[in-house]
């Protein structure tokens, strides 16, 4: 049959003109990365993060740099977190290693550049530089009210040392007048010899 093939291509074509359309207008539209896809940068709870350094440790490219300082309670924070997005493997050995899962990717994955300057990423943001201020403040007051409390509880102790030693002092001077106070013993009498030379007692 003359055109069959025509007929069978035009089959194709409108099949997919009609059909669910599955591309997208790149960059206006982005595809939705799965779970487990690792590329972009690095995000962070900064809530969840204690500081440790486990995830810099962890990666074999050194591509993280961060910096910690501690507060007025000895609770570590961090004030500078660098990732080096053109040294990164994107092995998720330092998502892995996170003790309380804080470190995860944003899934950005067009995070290209022209400038070696814009591959350094500062995984902190604003709000996380507010919450830091905050903590420190609080810190700060809660050291105080700890340094109260423990001086309170070292003033009781003495109080009570001091209550003690003064009890067992009184009574160590009450032994004393105690003792000159019992009546001192009657001298044994001795018994009376009767002319046959026998003990009679006395009554």
């Amino acid at each position: 049959m003359i055109g069959e093939g025509l007929l069978t291509g035009m089959k194709v074509t409108l099949g997919h003109w009609f059909g669910k359309k599955v591309t997208f207008c790149y960059p206006e539209e982005k595809i939705t990365m799965t779970e487990r896809f690792r590329g972009g940068h690095l995000a962070m709870d900064y809530k969840k993060c204690i500081g440790c350094q486990l995830c810099a440790m962890a990666c074999p490219n050194k591509a993280i740099t961060l910096k910690s300082v501690q507060d007025a309670v000895k609770r570590r924070h961090i004030t500078s977190y660098i990732h080096d997005v053109g040294r990164c493997l994107y092995c998720n050995l330092c998502v892995e290693a996170c003790a309380t899962k804080a470190l995860y990717w944003d899934k950005e994955y067009a995070c290209s550049s022209w400038n070696r300057e814009d591959m350094y990423h500062q995984v902190l943001t604003d709000d996380d530089m507010k919450f830091l201020d905050t903590a420190m403040e609080q810190s700060k007051v809660l050291a105080v009210e700890k340094a109260k409390k423990a001086a309170e509880l070292i003033a009781k102790k003495k109080a009570e040392e001091a209550e003690k030693a003064k009890a067992q002092a009184q009574n160590e001077a009450q032994k004393p007048a105690a003792a000159s106070e019992k009546p001192a013993d009657k001298p044994k009498e001795k018994p009376i010899e009767n002319h046959d030379g026998e003990a009679k007692p006395v009554d």
